[in-house]
């Protein structure tokens, strides 16, 4: 019987509370080039595995010589949605870089890694 209780009476999550996950990043665009003391502007594009989900935040990280993109995504818990993928787009931008070689890449997903000099 305590089997059968611990089963049917899991606590979940409450209805209404956000969930945020890593977005898959398809793909991503910036240049190759840029001057020392410019805005570094990286295009990120990917999408959501439903209609439920929505772009939370895009931050890039650097660390050394390697830049990675996150995208942040979240949902409401206990809401339905309709299971179709869902696009988004958004431009993650970078100040301070130093002169130097860098590479971009993405934190989740398919997306290639870009390199970028820094003049």
């Amino acid at each position: 019987m305590n089997f059968f209780k611990r089963i049917f009476t899991k606590r979940k999550k409450g209805i209404g509370q956000e969930i945020k996950k890593p977005a898959t990043i398809e793909r991503m665009a910036a240049p190759e080039t840029i001057k020392e003391g410019e805005t570094l502007r990286i295009v990120v594009s990917g999408h959501f595995s439903n209609l439920g989900w929505s772009l939370d935040e895009a931050e890039a990280n650097t660390k050394k010589n390697d830049v990675t993109v996150t995208v942040i995504g979240k949902k409401k818990t206990g809401v339905m949605s309709a299971q179709a993928l869902k696009p988004y787009k958004t431009t993650v931008e970078i100040k301070k870089l130093k002169k130097g070689r860098y590479k971009i890449k993405a934190a989740k997903g398919p997306a290639g890694t870009l390199e970028l000099e820094v003049k």
